[in-house]
């Protein structure tokens, strides 16, 4: 079975116990799989957060990382994919106990290199973090 259907059948769940630990601690929840489209939404945990009482930058950065890597990895391509950059302007807050959603797209897909955009939004709906990534297929051997 191709990737895209075994996410598109996780849709709703809990990560399965064969995801990989950062997966499955991040703990998100599918909302939509579509080839080149994810959406996916994530409750702020206690251990998610700053001093303040704020989602933690590290944490939103790897969850787009997370998002974006398993959209990518999901594509029809015949080559695997690594990151080759990720950069994230954090632009909000999300609170411990809010729900954010986090959404990847493909914007670019050539032979070599995918672009690739995220944004993760608080409960409101308002802009927190917004991530622009490149992913280059490699060759394994």
């Amino acid at each position: 079975m191709a990737l895209i259907e075994i996410l598109k059948n996780m849709v709703g769940k809990e990560m399965p116990e064969q995801a990989p630990p950062v997966t499955k601690w991040l703990n998100f929840v599918l909302r939509k799989v579509e080839s080149g489209h994810v959406v996916a939404t994530m409750e702020v945990r206690p251990d998610m957060v700053n001093p303040l009482g704020l989602l933690h930058g590290g944490v939103q950065a790897a969850l787009l990382d997370e998002i974006i890597g398993m959209m990518v990895s999901a594509l029809e391509k015949d080559k695997p994919s690594v990151s080759v950059n990720l950069n994230v302007d954090f632009l909000g807050k999300a609170r411990m106990g809010e729900t954010v959603e986090v959404e990847a797209q493909v914007i670019r897909q050539g032979r070599q290199l995918i672009h690739v955009v995220g944004e993760i939004r608080n409960a409101e709906g308002k802009l927190i973090a917004k991530a622009s990534s490149n992913l280059l297929n490699i060759e394994m051997k």
